[in-house]
């Protein structure tokens, strides 16, 4: 039993530490595509008046609170009018591209504590697998040695 839950502590650790190692080393990825999708959607309603791609425009302002973004392209207020939520339209402009980058900042460092926590659970199971694995398997005789008098 105690050389399975060993194992089982083992493989987790060894998908833990590749992941905590891409979080460390290519962190922007995930921030990099996320604004490259807006990007794409944002000048695609720009450009042509999809009612596909508007309700995903549409989606995005409404997941992340923000509306608009500062396009060096041209006048944004049509696509930003016709794609904010009513209470937002007020603060069009804003940059809905940083909004994403904080968002995703935030939540990404949260994951990143959560794995850091995981990967010292792991560590502690695997050693407190293999103690209690040895400590079982090399004393023949687990009674006790001699006789205990309560004064």
């Amino acid at each position: 039993l105690y050389p399975q839950g060993f194992f089982c502590f083992a493989l987790a650790f060894c998908g833990l530490i590749p992941a905590a190692c891409w979080r460390y080393t290519d962190s922007t990825e995930v921030e990099n595509s996320m604004m490259d999708v807006y990007d794409f959607v944002y000048e695609e309603v720009r450009r042509n008046t999809s009612s596909f791609r508007r309700h995903e425009l549409t989606a995005i302002h409404e997941a992340f609170l923000c509306c608009g973004k500062h396009s060096p392209f041209g006048d944004t207020t049509y696509v930003e009018h016709k794609t904010c939520p009513p209470d937002q339209v007020h603060n069009a402009g804003q940059d809905c591209l940083q909004e994403i980058q904080d968002f995703l900042k935030k939540h990404m460092d949260f994951v990143f504590l959560l794995l850091g926590i995981t990967i010292g659970f792991t560590v502690y199971g695997m050693i407190l697998t293999s103690f209690l694995w040895f400590s079982i398997h090399f004393s023949s005789n687990l009674d006790r040695k001699g006789k205990y008098i309560l004064r």
